[in-house]
């Protein structure tokens, strides 16, 4: 009877000992709270302002500029004060590839208006066959976005960003002087007069085109290559190298391509001359008497004394006899009137629709006495 008693007892221990809750588990610890995963605050994208016409521009702030130069160009950003000189560099600088492609990322989003500059790198120049520094090219864009960050720096870029800078530094607000320096790169074809108070026509000019949002003519100065080709033929005409073509027009343009070929201060623009076979820009030459000397006479005007003849405003010339004249003769070639009534509404053809015969003479030979300066020229040696 006390074994059964003293079994019980043991039993009954056993049992207590082996439900007593936490005690067979004393050595796992505490247990671990649940992790709260908190969701990254994802910022909201900002808006741009286009200052050309104070409404938001397409897209919102981005950091990346990307865009085309002469190829092994050095490309920087930087942002542009209210007087139009450049501000603070908005990141590294961007060499562009064997495309002329390059891509700059902003240390920030850029807010306002961004300069481009371009240094360096080589530019082929097919008027006379030759290769050329490409000396420094600018581009001023009056906004970069996601949707509106891709832009073609060139002569035609340059030009209006030289006579931008000049009108801000006259007391203009950014906008107005954007919108200034347009229209003086576009008074370099008369075609062009439609679209000159026309602002989609300035932002795709940033972009290497010379057409608006809006149809106006169908053939109506599409891309830009017609005023760069007439640039590349004013370096023929004035035996000049192309960098120095492009720094002149952009100080004339300054001052609305005064027939004093003067700058926004009223300055003679100098171009530089030859000597024995290398270019000097620095040496004094100036505009008006280059071109004075490099003009036909029959492409002369009166000047301003009695009894002077003198070259023409430099946009009126270039229009005339460097873009017009040639779009007339490949209309004249093909035998394609439209080709150019399309693009100078203002011609009347021949009572067959046609371009005037004699038009077309005078063109072809006018281009022919054009061309046979490059055989002379100093220029022809920059291979």
């Amino acid at each position: 009877m006390k074994t059964l008693q003293k079994i019980s007892v043991t039993a009954a221990m056993l049992i207590i000992s082996g439900c007593g809750g936490g005690s067979s588990n004393s050595n796992a610890g505490p247990s671990t709270p649940p992790v709260t995963v908190t969701p990254p605050v994802t910022a909201t994208p900002t808006t741009i302002t286009n200052i050309l016409t104070g409404t938001a521009a397409p897209g919102v702030a981005t950091q990346t500029i990307r865009g085309t130069a002469y190829i092994g160009a050095s490309v920087t950003a930087y942002s542009v004060q209210a007087d139009g000189s450049s501000g603070v560099v908005l990141g590294a600088t961007a060499t562009a590839d064997v495309n002329g492609q390059f891509v700059i990322t902003a240390t920030a989003a850029p807010l306002g208006p961004v300069r481009l500059v371009a240094v360096g790198g080589t530019v082929a120049r097919a008027a006379d066959n030759t290769i050329q520094p490409g000396g420094s090219l600018e581009l001023i864009t009056p906004f970069v976005t996601t949707e509106y960050n891709n832009f073609k720096i060139s002569p035609l870029t340059d030009i209006a960003a030289n006579a931008m800078t000049s009108s801000a530094r006259s007391g203009a607000t950014l906008a107005n002087a954007f919108v200034e320096g347009m229209q003086r790169l576009l008074e370099l074809d008369v075609a062009n007069v439609v679209f000159l108070q026309d602002k989609s026509v300035y932002l795709n000019i940033l972009k290497g085109a010379v057409k608006s949002d809006t149809t106006y003519y169908g053939a109506q100065s599409l891309q830009g290559q017609e005023l760069l080709n007439g640039l590349e033929y004013l370096g023929v005409m004035l035996d000049l190298p192309a960098q120095a073509v492009v720094k002149a027009v952009g100080a004339a343009a300054q001052s609305s391509y005064a027939l004093a070929n003067v700058d926004g201060s009223g300055m003679p623009v100098n171009v530089g001359t030859w000597a024995n076979g290398t270019f000097n820009p620095s040496a004094t030459m100036t505009l008006k008497a280059l071109r004075d000397a490099k003009t036909p006479e029959a492409q002369k005007v009166a000047g301003t004394v009695a009894g002077t003849k003198v070259a023409p405003r430099l946009n009126e010339y270039v229009s005339r006899y460097l873009v017009m004249d040639f779009t007339m003769d490949t209309a004249c070639r093909s035998n394609a009137s439209l080709y150019f009534t399309s693009r100078y509404p203002f011609y009347q053809v021949d009572a067959q629709g046609k371009m005037f015969a004699a038009d077309c003479s005078a063109a072809t030979q006018r281009i022919a006495e054009l061309k046979a300066r490059v055989a002379t020229n100093n220029s022809t040696g920059m291979k």
